[in-house]
């Protein structure tokens, strides 16, 4: 990961996948420019909070946003104030945590996560202890991380010709053998 010339963005890039994420936490008056995807493969823009009005995204036809939210009561209902403001848009929720919700969780569930939940637009994403620890490094990542990512791609390009292909193709590690892609 390397900072942009503003310094305002850290650019990491893996197996077709570019991810910007911010740097440093600004005034939203002061917002920086989103930067502009490069290449073919896929590009995340990790605000680490949603776009304040008027900041132009990018290529916003092109966006499909990602909410990321931990599977806990209050953690359901600010992403159900989050949904409330993208209530126009697409969205896939990425839910960090084990799968099965415990009761007092899905029963706070509001009318939009309820939807999406039934829609299959919600994708348990495991936590993995080493990953909690270094995050992302140069090692393969685990195998149920990888499988929750290539859901989640394919959820955020449903109904986009060629966009389900083109994501199982960016979360390939292509410096694995065969032997290791089988296990």
């Amino acid at each position: 990961m390397g900072t942009d010339v503003t310094g305002t963005w850290r650019r990491g890039v893996r197996s077709g996948v570019t991810i910007d994420r911010r740097a440093t936490d600004v005034a939203p008056g002061d917002w920086p420019a989103i930067p502009a995807g490069e290449g073919a493969g896929v590009t995340v823009i990790d605000l680490g909070v949603p776009a304040p009005d008027g900041v132009d995204c990018g290529a916003a036809a092109r966006a499909r946003p990602v909410v990321v939210c931990r599977p806990t009561v209050p953690g359901v209902r600010l992403t159900e104030q989050l949904l409330e403001q993208l209530a126009r848009r697409p969205v896939v929720v990425a839910a960090v945590g084990p799968s099965r919700w415990p009761g007092e969780v899905s029963a706070s569930l509001g009318p939009r996560l309820r939807a999406l939940r039934a829609a299959g637009r919600v994708i348990p994403v495991p936590t993995d202890r080493r990953l909690e620890v270094t995050g992302p490094t140069s090692s393969p990542l685990p195998r149920p991380v990888r499988s929750a990512g290539r859901s989640l791609l394919e959820r955020i390009d449903d109904g986009h010709p060629g966009g389900a292909a083109r994501s199982s193709a960016a979360l390939t590690d292509p410096a694995r053998t065969p032997e290791e892609t089988r296990r």
